[in-house]
């Protein structure tokens, strides 16, 4: 991945992916990150509300993550002065999910600003938009490769091929080792549990994205055993 990335991030999901991402292969193409902890802005005049320390350098993709709902209208403005092609703004709470959202994107849209809202973020596997498939090869819906002793069931050595972006896939994949599937149901449960965690998406009845990203990750696991 060659493009500049610029972050905005708050709160503990903010925080977690950022962090990881700041460590990983994309952390020299990294070009700022901000925690744009404003609470609202100005319908009328969102410019105003802009924090007078943000840096604004030039990129090529926007990552959004976690920023409180009625901070969204900044980030067109940002998008537009930083010269961004493309947004990845994930929903892991939906209480977060930025209002006027729909005229946020028809105001990208009209700035030639490509957005996506995935839902979670580790469930994004491909796009359209070359610049978030650029990160998607590295980040999005994990994939691994395993070794293991077929006679005993016995995970011997894990490869991370795609990891999540907050790192939980990398996380427990050095915990597989080791590990027994002769029992499948239990093998999953353990996993699952693995997962819940590592996870700070939301876990609610009527939205349960947390179950929902800890189900991508088991069934990536159980797919790459051969």
């Amino acid at each position: 991945m060659n493009n500049r990335v610029y972050i905005l991030y708050h709160g503990s999901f903010g925080e977690l992916v950022t962090e990881h991402l700041a460590m990983s292969e994309l952390a020299d193409r990294i070009v700022s990150l901000y925690d744009l902890k404003v609470p609202s802005v100005s319908l009328d005049d969102p410019e105003n509300d802009m924090p007078e320390d943000i840096p604004l350098p030039e990129c090529d993709l926007l990552l959004v993550l976690g920023i409180l709902p009625k901070a969204g209208d900044l980030v067109p403005i940002i998008a537009e002065r930083t010269g961004a092609k493309a947004i990845l703004w994930p929903i892991e709470d939906p209480n977060l999910i930025p209002e006027g959202k729909y005229s946020i994107e028809n105001e990208l849209k009209e700035k030639g600003i490509h957005v996506e809202f995935p839902e979670p973020l580790c469930s994004l596997d491909t796009s359209e938009n070359e610049l978030v498939q650029s990160f998607v090869e590295s980040f999005g819906k994990p994939k691994f490769e395993f070794r293991v002793n077929e006679k005993n069931k016995v995970i011997e050595a894990v490869k991370v091929i795609r990891d999540t972006p907050c790192g939980s896939a990398s996380k427990i994949a050095a915990k597989l080792v080791g590990m027994s599937y002769k029992d499948m149901k239990s093998f999953e449960e353990a996993v699952m549990q693995m997962h819940d965690n590592e996870c700070v998406a939301y876990m609610g009845p009527e939205r349960p994205i947390m179950q929902q990203a800890g189900r991508l990750l088991a069934d990536a696991i159980k797919e790459a055993i051969p």
